[in-house]
């Protein structure tokens, strides 16, 4: 994806927000980092469940992007993982 596309113009530019995008579909996860990369956030990529919860772990995100459908560990079953425990708890998650 080029940076210089439309939508990438109509995106505010935040500095130093760091999201953790969980897909199993490495297109939507290159799409979604390409998009918010180039609008100045910070991503890292999880493409499974145990993976998204070592990556909270490591270093917490200020945003959790997170499919709903992913094989062993679906979405919902790592965000309630998250939201019971008290570190995790406050992180916003959008599926």
């Amino acid at each position: 994806m080029n940076c210089e596309s439309t939508l990438a113009h109509s995106l505010p530019v935040v500095a130093q927000t760091d999201i953790l995008i969980v897909d199993d579909v490495l297109e939507n996860i290159r799409l979604l980092s390409a998009m918010l990369d180039c609008n100045g956030y910070q991503t890292r990529k999880a493409t499974n469940g145990a993976m998204a919860l070592t990556a909270v772990k490591t270093t917490l995100p200020s945003l959790i992007l997170l499919d709903v459908r992913m094989p062993n560990m679906n979405g919902y079953q790592v965000c309630e993982h998250l939201k019971s425990d008290s570190r995790t708890a406050h992180i916003p998650i959008i599926f």
